[in-house]
């Protein structure tokens, strides 16, 4: 595919918003990188004998954590 030079104007452009730039709310920010430590700390302690049973919680907090930052990042 040949870009053209006008090709940030194109409509398959608009359509492809992946990463935008965007200011962030500060709770947006806080909850996004309490989610990343999260799933640090249970890809890194994974086979780790005391918290091997409580991954899955830490894993699922971790993803409650980033879906209000995700859906704020992609809305319209």
């Amino acid at each position: 595919m040949i870009l053209s030079r006008n090709w940030a104007l194109s409509p398959l452009y608009d359509q492809m918003r992946l990463l935008i730039t965007k200011i962030w709310n500060w709770r947006d920010i806080w909850l996004l990188k309490w989610s990343a430590f999260l799933f640090g700390i249970a890809a890194g302690a994974f086979f780790q004998a005391l918290v091997l049973p409580y991954v899955w919680i830490v894993l699922v907090a971790a993803v409650l954590l980033a879906i209000r930052p995700a859906i704020a990042y992609w809305k319209d």
